[in-house]
Formats: C-alpha cells, structure tokens, sequence
C-alpha cells in the first residue's frame, strides 16, 4: 500500500498491535506450559486439567458476545473501547501471576477448585480486555488493504509474545530455580510485561479513529439478528477460525509433552524451536501482505494453511534420533504457515463487520468481535479439553515432582495429538474458504448498494 494513501500513522498502528504482545505473552505461556505445571508439578490428574480449563474456556466463550454489547454502548471520555482495554489488561496480569502460584494437592485438597477460580479470572480479563480491543479495526480505518496493514503489527506482537511465552518464558522457568518455584518467578516477570504492553496499547490509542456516538436503530432485535445471520461471509469466517485454532490448541496444548516425553529434551530445546518458529512468523508477515494484495486474503489463507497441515503431519515420525536441524526446520516452516493464517485470517474480520455496517448501516463492531472471540476460546477449550482427556485414558499418570515414567499409550496419544489431529482439523478449516468470496470488489459492491 502506497504509504501517502495511509491514514493509519505507523505510531498509531504500533501502539495497537502493542496491546496484542501483553496478550499474546499471557495466551502462549499458559497454553503451552499451564496443562504441564497443572499434571506435573500440582497433582491435577490430565482429564480433571482438561476439564477445568473446558469450564473456564465455556464461560470465556458465553461472556464475550455479551461483552460485544457492553462495549457497543458504552459511552466514555475515553471512547467506546478504550476504557475495557485498560482494566482487562490489569486483571489479566493479575490472574496470569496467580495460576502459577496455585497450591497443590499435597497442600489442599481444593487444588481443583482454586485453579477453576483462577482461570474463570484469567477469562474475565481476557474478555474484558480482547472484545474492545478485536472491535477497534474496523473503526480504525475503512481501506480494505490498511487493515491488513494494521492487523500485521497484531501479527508481529503475536510473533513476539509467541517468542516471549515460548522461549522466554521456560528460560525464564530454568533461571529462577526450575520446578515449581521456577514457574511462579517466570509468572511474577512476565505479570510486569503484560500489563506494560497493555498499558501503553491504551495510551497510544487516543488518537484512533472510532465512532462514538452511535445513532439507535430503526430495527427491532429480531431484525438486527436476522441481518446478522445473513452475513455469510463472517459465518464461514467463524468456521474457518474455529478449526483453524482448535489445530492450534491441540499442537500447543501437547507441544510441552511432546518436547519433553517424545524428543526426550529439555524446555532449552523447546523455547529454541519456538524461537525459530515465532522469528519465522515475524519475517514471513511482509511476504504474506504482497502475497495477499495479488492474489487475494483467501488464497493465501489455504496456502498457508496447507502447508501447515503438512509439517504436523510429519511429526509424527520425529523421534529423540533425528538430527536437531530437522526440528528446526520443522519449526521455520510451521511459523511461515502461522504467519499467513494469522495475518489471513484476522484481516479478513474487519472485512466481515464493515460488510455488515454496509448492509445494515448497524455499528456493532463489538458484537462481531464478541462472536469471533467466542468462537476463538470455545476452540482452545476444545483442544485443551480434548488433550487433557485423550491423555488421560491413554494412561498419562500425573506428578507432584515432574519425573513420573509414562507408559507407551501415553506417549502415542502425545505423538498422535501433535501430528495428525491438527493436520486434520486444519484441512476441515479450508472446506469453509471455498464458498467465501468476500473480497475488495464485493465490498465496494455492497458499500454501493447499502
């Protein structure tokens, strides 16, 4: 995009995608480390883990459209969605610091109870804070290409807080003792970036382009609805994000066992292969944008999404004997295939909503972006549920110390969970980009029309 037909300044773009790092810091660690340090280091059998996180991911998912609403009629000095980015990003800090600081079963026997509590808080503050924050593009900006333009810092900072939570964050676990104590003083550092990223996303916004006062509607609610289920392109949108991330759930949910249990290495070697696979994702964003203005959002979602689909496949194969670099490699392919499907995939929202205000000339940006959380986070409740559980009645036993042996069902339920599932469910995602046709020209079309 010619950067004299930008109206977004890249200050202002920067500042927004910052918000996503604190997020993305706090969404990686707990997905990849979170189930391990519960089975591990907390006495939480794997399915009762799964089940827990399953509960918290539902009302996560349940609360995000009503969410949508609030932040649609809120009426503030500081605009309709900024006011939710800076209290969600303080709670969010404050349960991220408290999963890890869980007592045990050796401690209380409501071990159980207190980390439900503690990740429906975790839920409350990503809600609060990611519906907002998810609405704010299509208020941003009306070209269909600076969207993407906007939505790659969010890549970036996904990239970033993927490198953070993956590399940093098990480093991290290593250099303030390992074990349990490792992981609380990981969680207390990592509390102070999140909330500092989140920070500065909501002092750096003030001068975002947003719509705040919102004329009321004609329609009825019944009416409002119907118009809203007859937005086809965003349907096909949530069923293409819903599998698109329960794939990704599933690798990230395992990946910990897998490095741990399958390869046979330490946590050094999974922030190394984390680390290639996020400097892949943040490389790859600028390609995948060209990409994208050629030949369409669509287009380069299936390709990436194909070779996604592959590199998980070959896990399966992998064993403790490769040589390292085929790791790696592995590593730079699956974060070039992330880079699109991220990028893809959350450019193609704002698309959807500013199709709808087209059509309905209805501004609710936040309920869209309610319904696209939810759908995102009933995903991760799946694939956390479903690894927790298949762990399970494969036979994974849980540990208070970390160095329970694991019989060989469990071990072919951790290489299966990480190969051909998500390859699997990421081929289901592309059966929803074959109808979708929503591209510059059709919404032109419908900004005609409406």
């Amino acid at each position: 995009m010619n950067q004299k037909k930008r109206t977004i300044p890249f200050s202002l773009a920067l500042g927004w995608g910052t918000g996503t790092l604190g997020i993305s810091i706090m969404f990686n660690t707990t997905n990849i480390l979170l189930l391990r340090f519960m089975t591990d280091f907390l006495g939480i059998a794997a399915a009762t883990g799964g089940f827990i996180l399953l509960v918290s991911k539902i009302y996560d998912a349940v609360t995000d459209p009503v969410m949508g609403i609030i932040s649609d009629k809120t009426r503030s000095r500081w605009g309709r969605r900024r006011p939710y980015i800076f209290i969600g990003g303080i709670l969010c800090a404050v349960a991220f610091y408290g999963l890890f600081h869980a007592p045990s079963f050796d401690e209380t026997r409501s071990a159980v109870v207190i980390m439900l509590f503690l990740l429906i808080l975790y839920s409350t503050g990503y809600t609060i804070f990611n519906v907002p924050y998810m609405a704010m593009p299509a208020e941003m900006t009306k070209d269909y290409h600076e969207r993407s333009f906007l939505v790659q810092f969010r890549v970036y900072a996904i990239a970033i807080g993927t490198l953070i939570g993956g590399f940093v964050a098990p480093f991290l676990v290593q250099l303030t003792g390992g074990g349990r104590a490792g992981h609380q003083g990981m969680a207390f550092i990592l509390a102070l970036v999140i909330v500092t990223a989140t920070t500065i996303c909501f002092l750096t916004t003030k001068s975002a382009r947003a719509t705040n006062r919102v004329q009321a509607s004609h329609l009825s609610p019944r009416e409002q609805f119907v118009i809203f289920t007859q937005n086809r392109p965003f349907l096909l949108l949530i069923g293409i994000k819903f599998f698109q991330l329960f794939a990704l759930a599933v690798g990230q949910a395992v990946l910990a066992y897998f490095i741990l249990r399958v390869l046979e290495r330490e946590y050094d070697f999974l922030g190394i292969y984390l680390a290639i696979s996020s400097v892949s994702i943040f490389l790859s964003t600028p390609f995948w944008l060209m990409l994208s203005k050629m030949r369409g959002k669509p287009f380069c979602y299936f390709a990436a999404s194909a070779l996604y689909a592959l590199v998980a496949a070959s896990w399966f194969w992998a064993s403790a004997e490769n040589p390292v670099s085929f790791f790696m490699i592995r590593g730079a392919l699956s974060g070039l295939a992330a880079g699109g499907m991220l990028l893809m995939g959350q450019a193609m929202l704002p698309d959807t909503i500013a199709f709808d205000a087209q059509k309905s000339g209805l501004n609710r940006e936040g309920v869209f972006a309610g319904v696209y959380t939810s759908a995102e986070k009933m995903a991760f409740a799946i694939g956390a549920a479903v690894i927790g559980v298949f762990l399970g009645s494969m036979g994974y036993v849980e540990s208070t110390t970390g160095m329970a042996e694991q019989p060989e069902s469990a071990l072919l339920a951790i290489r299966l969970s990480m190969s051909f599932l998500p390859m699997t469910l990421t081929l289901i995602s592309c059966l929803f980009l074959i109808p979708y046709d929503l591209d510059e020209k059709k919404l032109a079309a419908a900004t005609v029309s409406g």
